[in-house]
């Protein structure tokens, strides 16, 4: 048998186990024709159409409302910015209602209803946060991630799964601390570049690729 995988750590992993021959190492993750970048003025009336401040640097991270995600950690960030959580449809009935009021008396805006453009989510976000740490919490490559980098915005990361191999790629900015104040550092540090390219980065995961591949396997 043959084992795909979407990860270099993955990769690394079986290949270990059961010879690099039988791994295959698969970039896939992203629709790089709809996750696309906009202009500022796009950006602005897509901040006043969901109801945020276009004056305001808007933090968003799209994701499971659990603890295990270490989304209580948006919560450092409203002194200074509207922070906005959007979570999955198909697991409401799974929401940790607790942590659901710990942010939103945070300051944290959730949306846990359908939206059929999620990519006006992105295109309107100042940066993407993704706090994510634990094993097993996310699947290897973060989609949110890769979608956010597809409509050129800075992501402020951990090292968990893939985005490990975007370390060094610019408008990647990763985590060293949560402490709140190295937290908000490293935001401020991406939303101080003028232009990034973290499209380019992710172009390589787009889906068609990933069918290419599948089709001659």
């Amino acid at each position: 048998a043959r084992i795909i995988v979407f990860s270099k750590r993955s990769a690394e992993l079986y290949s270990s186990v059961v010879g690099e021959k039988r791994v295959d190492y698969l970039k896939a993750g992203v629709d790089t024709e709809r996750f696309v970048p906009v202009s500022p003025e796009r950006a602005v009336e897509l901040k006043q159409k969901l109801g945020f401040d276009p004056d305001k640097k808007l933090i968003i991270h799209v994701g499971h409302l659990n603890r295990g995600r270490n989304v209580q950690q948006l919560t450092k960030l409203t002194d200074k910015y509207e922070v906005l959580l959007i979570t999955s449809t198909q697991t409401r009935d799974e929401q940790d209602i607790e942590l659901k009021n710990e942010l939103i008396s945070g300051g944290v805006r959730i949306i846990d209803t359908y939206i059929p453009d999620i990519e006006q989510v992105y295109q309107m976000a100042d940066a993407y946060l993704f706090p994510v740490v634990e094993q097993g919490r996310c699947i290897d490559v973060p989609l949110s991630c890769m979608e956010a980098a597809a409509c050129n915005k800075p992501v402020v990361t951990t090292d968990f799964g893939e985005m490990r191999e975007f370390i060094g790629k610019d408008g990647f900015y990763f985590i060293d601390s949560f402490e709140p104040q190295e937290l908000c550092s490293k935001i401020e540090q991406a939303l101080a570049v003028q232009s990034v390219s973290t499209r380019q980065a992710v172009l390589p995961y787009d889906w068609s690729f990933a069918t290419e591949f599948l089709t001659r396997a």
